[in-house]
């Protein structure tokens, strides 16, 4: 398949199937006599694996260890050390795929907190605008029915 159709059955955009082969994700496509980009398949899978991975938050570079796992030839060009859906290979998705999940609930935790104090600092304002106006205030406002005006917005 060429670029346009694999773009389209993955639901990203050409560019990004570009991106994808200059940052090394995907494999460098065969191409025809007339230099148009093959795809496979495989390039699909690898393709929507690779959106699927961006969904869970995980880095570029974490994708392209993942991939390097069965899929892309290491930086230094060696093959892939395992075999799709070998134990080996399982056993190196899941550290890693637990890896990012430990990352994950801990920006959870500290979004958490930090959602925490700011509705404490909220509730701080709702009871200082709720809150009777000082004595001093009370007085000024009778003065004058312009600033009991001022006083109340």
């Amino acid at each position: 398949m060429r670029i346009g159709e694999l773009a389209k059955r993955a639901g990203v955009s050409v560019q990004a199937i570009r991106f994808y082969e200059r940052r090394r994700l995907i494999r460098t496509p065969r191409r025809t006599p007339a230099g148009y980009r093959i795809y496979s398949e495989k390039d699909l899978e690898s393709v929507t694996l690779i959106k699927k991975m961006q969904r869970f938050g995980f880095k570029l570079a974490e994708i392209r260890r993942i991939l390097q796992l069965w899929i892309l030839p290491s930086d230094t060009g060696a093959p892939s050390p395992y075999h799709q859906g070998s134990r080996q290979c399982l056993r190196e998705g899941l550290k890693l795929g637990q890896k990012k999940l430990q990352a994950m609930n801990e920006q959870i935790r500290s979004s958490i907190q930090i959602r925490d104090e700011l509705e404490g600092a909220l509730r701080q304002i709702r009871a200082a605008l709720n809150a009777p106006l000082p004595k001093k205030a009370q007085s000024d406002s009778a003065k004058s029915p312009g600033s009991a005006a001022i006083a109340a917005s």
